[in-house]
């Protein structure tokens, strides 16, 4: 083991052949949709838009930049809650045309494949190819070891995938990596962070690192850098302390961490990543998907600690929530979709939706156990919508759907008339124990103010998204006001202000509230090794130092 690693050059790369959109009638209109994320918060502007379609030219337009001192701006599928997609002048780099999968490999020491695409991939079709098998693409590509790896996953009678699942799929590869993107299924099978095995990073010097997991990890929390030139850069992982929770906020930092995992979750600001190798899984054979309907908020709560505790009988998947009003869009989408919702009454108030694995010897015996949880809390699986097959999930997907979709179209009506309205979405997680006064103080805060909400997520990760939805630009600014204060508590309660989504140009505030002044500074010393004139997705997660 050892804390240094030794760039690589890149090859030669003709610029003049890479695509590129200069124009700016051009940029305003025909890609209009490349100045923006779906945050919707930022006018964006830029010089030009570069489509590189390999590694090489990734190196060969940052060498440029830095060596001119123009700020580049990275972007993916700009499927982002927090405007880091968005440039602000200089140039963007977008890799949607870098989409090829390379490669399967399998380790023999813990029995695992992986998967590796360029940064461009949709996570959807990465996804999709590995569950059908449909991979006659990468057939004569790789190692000998890698042909014989995906010669043998052929052979699989299993079906495999990538069990995080973030709920985004028409996400990049490399921008679930950069925000270490996570979503229900987190709460059994982690993050990102613990599914990538091997990473390819250019550096704004246009140098790339190559890291695998495990090679290279801290010595007194640092790592050194050695460049083709022979000079070297000393990195210093920050010394503060992260939420012991599901977290999405700054810069990773541990003191015997894995140097893979200081650019996973960097939102970019640290290099571009050209190269994506993720863990799969095997696809268990059976499972049970449930909607379970509640009489009240708390039951529903109680429920979740029950469930999720240590001696639990039925081991979940994942667990989500559903809230009131998020109840009455659903109940009205489906009307008008024509799709019934099994058991939905006019007395539910809450839904968990979770689903688990059972084998034909052990599912009388969840069954059971999961039925004494439920009616210990006002419900029961007659008052539940139960499916066994992914087809029946997909229905589920579908009806969950309903919300963000219902939120979404209410927030465009009203930005009709008020251009400034947004949604305001939490992205706080706190604590196990903690979770019963968190929801709790969210609902005394917005009662008192007869703010229109709906709350919904992750509540198996103690995770839920409380969405603002405001009728005019008074409860915009009420709306923010809501959301430090809400940042503020999950951290007093130990938890952490960007739980997925990221912190991106808008919620740097938030996270200098989560590690301090110190911790920004520490963050900063890390930008400035890799990328000193601070011109890589500048103003996202941190600013330059004053």
């Amino acid at each position: 083991m050892t804390n240094k690693i030794a760039a690589q050059a890149p090859g030669e790369a003709d610029l003049s052949q890479v695509k590129a959109v200069t124009n700016q009638d051009e940029i305003t209109d025909v890609y209009a949709l490349y100045l923006d994320d779906e945050s919707h918060s930022y006018d964006g502007k830029t010089e030009k838009i570069f489509f590189p379609t390999t590694e090489d030219e990734v190196a060969a337009i940052l060498r440029e930049a830095n060596e001119n001192d123009t700020p580049v701006t990275i972007q993916g599928g700009r499927t982002g809650l927090t405007g880091a997609a968005v440039p602000l002048g200089g140039i963007t780099l977008n890799l949607e045309r870098m989409n090829k999968l390379l490669y399967l490999e399998y380790s023999e020491g813990d029995g695992l494949y992986s998967a590796a695409g360029e940064p461009g991939m949709l996570l959807e079709e990465f996804v999709n190819v590995i569950m059908a098998k449909d991979l006659q693409g990468i057939t004569d590509q790789g190692s000998e070891e890698q042909k014989a790896a995906l010669e043998r996953f052929l052979s699989e009678s299993q079906d495999f995938t990538f069990p995080v699942d973030p709920t985004e799929m028409s996400a990049f590869l490399g921008g679930i990596v950069a925000c270490n993107a996570s979503g229900a299924r987190t709460f059994r099978y982690g993050a990102v962070r613990d599914w990538v095995r091997r990473i390819r990073v250019v550096l704004m010097n246009g140098e790339v690192l190559d890291i695998v997991r495990g090679k290279v990890k801290t010595d007194n929390g640092k790592f050194e850098i050695k460049y083709t030139d022979g000079s070297k850069s000393e990195i210093s992982v920050p010394t503060y302390s992260m939420p012991k929770t599901k977290n999405a906020a700054g810069l990773y930092a541990k003191s015997d961490m894995d140097l893979i995992d200081l650019f996973v979750g960097s939102e970019g600001i640290l290099g571009v990543i050209t190269l994506v190798e993720l863990g799969l899984m095997a696809l268990p054979e059976n499972i049970m998907t449930v909607m379970a309907f509640f009489p009240s908020e708390d039951d529903a709560i109680n429920f979740v600690y029950d469930i999720r505790a240590d001696d639990t009988p039925v081991e979940m998947e994942f667990l989500e929530y559903f809230g009131p009003n998020a109840i009455r869009m659903i109940r009205e989408k489906a009307s008008t979709s024509g799709i019934k919702v099994p058991a939905l009454t006019d007395e539910t108030q809450a839904i968990i939706f979770f689903e688990f694995i059972y084998t034909d010897e052990d599912m009388e015996d969840k069954v059971m156990g999961l039925e004494v949880i439920l009616n210990k809390h006002g419900s029961s699986s007659e008052s539940s919508w139960a499916g066994l097959d992914r087809a029946e999930l997909q229905k589920m997907k579908t009806v969950r759907h309903f919300v963000p979709e219902t939120v979404n179209a209410t927030i465009a009506m009203r930005k009709a008339q008020y251009p400034e309205i947004h949604k305001i979405g939490t992205d706080m997680a706190v604590p196990d124990d903690a979770l019963r006064d968190y929801v709790h103080f969210y609902r005394e805060v917005l009662t008192a103010q007869d703010m229109e909400t709906v709350v919904w997520g992750h509540i198996g990760d103690n995770h839920l998204h409380v969405n603002m939805i405001p009728r005019n630009p008074a409860e915009v600014d009420q709306g923010m006001e809501n959301y430090m204060l809400f940042a503020k508590k999950a951290v007093e309660m130990g938890g952490t202000v960007a739980a997925e989504h990221g912190i991106g140009k808008l919620k740097r505030a938030f996270l200098e509230v989560l590690y301090g002044t110190d911790g920004i500074a520490e963050m900063q010393k890390v930008k400035g090794v890799l990328d000193s004139k601070w011109l890589l997705n500048r103003d996202n997660m941190i600013g330059a130092p004053s």
